[in-house]
């Protein structure tokens, strides 16, 4: 029988050629000989274990979790604990995607629309309208967005916001 035929691919670390199904090992993309793939700090094979890939460094969970690796890790700004799966990364932070939420109504705000205050609070675009709005000088309501919209519409003068259609009536009188 043909060797070459069973091949499975080059060891990604010892560059050998991978021949049994049962000692080959594929992860990030690679294909490795389980023996070959092994974490950085302590040996442990990784074969159908958790691993972690930090800079180019493969270590088993263990590892990654309770040593000085985690230093250099990405931790959440909201939450102090380290990120060990996927970053969100906004306003030049890193959070969990399940900890970057509206401080009014704690929903959500991954892959939504999102604004901040002068704090850099963070707020849904809604509870920012109704919360952080200017107030009509004229009608004493809030300035929000047209439907539709999450832009707000006003006009400045004097020192006061006004509607559009507040100000526009008030230079008719």
């Amino acid at each position: 029988m043909d060797t070459d035929s069973l091949c499975f691919g080059t060891c990604a670390k010892c560059t050998g050629g991978v021949y049994d199904a049962d000692q080959a090992c594929q992860a990030m993309g690679k294909v490795y000989h389980d023996s070959c793939f092994t974490c950085c700090a302590c040996g442990q094979k990784l074969k159908g274990k958790p691993f972690y890939d930090f800079s180019g460094r493969v270590f088993c969970e263990e590892d990654y979790l309770y040593s000085s690796v985690k230093h250099f890790a990405e931790v959440c700004t909201s939450c102090g604990y380290l990120i060990t799966d996927m970053v969100l990364q906004a306003l030049g932070k890193s959070f969990h995607p399940n900890c970057f939420r509206c401080v009014i109504c704690n929903e959500t705000l991954e892959g939504q629309q999102f604004s901040v205050d002068t704090q850099n609070k963070i707020y849904c675009v809604k509870d920012y309208h109704r919360f952080l709005a200017q107030t009509c000088a004229i009608c004493e309501q809030l300035i929000l967005p047209n439907k539709g919209s999450n832009e707000i519409v006003r006009v400045m003068s004097m020192g006061k916001s006004y509607h559009m259609a507040c100000y526009e009536g008030k230079s008719n009188i």
